[in-house]
């Protein structure tokens, strides 16, 4: 009987942030194309914006507004929405990892854990297929994020597994240590360490039938 949950994050575990087409790429050529004319590297300077907490495209247009007075945007609001649908569809993801995750479900539930955008889910589900997952976590639907408690205290009520019945794979180490805090077991690793990920999910599968 499956009795354990491996939730995966997106970013840099299934879709690429080092290799082909990045997010942090996307963005930078969302930006362009919106007319930002600067050099700074904006992935970076929109984590004030909290855009992975905004629930709702309605809500997303107030915090748009500010996004594009700060970056000088010529765009309107439904281009924006169009040009970041058609630019991020063109990131790149590990199809191999993806594979991975789907294939244990023979053998334990399976869920996606992450942040992101409003925009977001619609490409998840085109690469993917999300029905594959037994649970969907993205933290724009949780109205917090990573690394913050109290996500990890949400998931912890939300699923019907004692927290060292969950293992977390994560790129950051500050999003594993809150998760290591929330009693969840855990594996710092990239989409490009799959061997790593596949030797530390078998062994956390396998200590359920011991």
């Amino acid at each position: 009987m499956k009795n354990k949950l491996i939730l995966f994050d997106w970013g840099n575990i299934v879709e690429s942030h080092l290799t082909g087409f990045s997010c942090k790429k996307a963005f930078e050529d969302l930006f362009k194309s919106c007319g930002y004319t600067g050099d700074d590297g904006v992935y970076e300077l929109l984590s004030k914006y909290k855009i992975c907490e905004i629930p709702t495209i309605e809500d997303f247009e107030d915090t748009y507004n500010k996004i594009a007075k700060e970056f000088n945007f010529k765009a309107t609001y439904p281009e924006f929405i169009k040009l970041y649908k058609d630019i991020f569809d063109k990131i790149d993801y590990y199809e191999d990892v993806a594979e991975y995750e789907k294939s244990l479900k023979d053998k334990c539930y399976i869920g996606i854990f992450s942040n992101l955008t409003v925009f977001d889910k619609e490409r998840l589900d085109k690469q993917v297929d999300l029905s594959k997952y037994d649970y969907v976590f993205l933290s724009y639907e949780m109205g917090c994020k990573k690394p913050s408690k109290e996500i990890y205290e949400i998931i912890n009520e939300k699923v019907p597994f004692r927290p060292e019945d969950i293992l977390f794979i994560d790129d950051k180490q500050v999003n594993v240590d809150m998760a290591e805090k929330a009693g969840w077991k855990t594996l710092k690793a990239i989409g490009l360490e799959l061997d790593k990920i596949k030797e530390c999910c078998e062994k956390f599968i396998n200590e359920e039938n011991k």
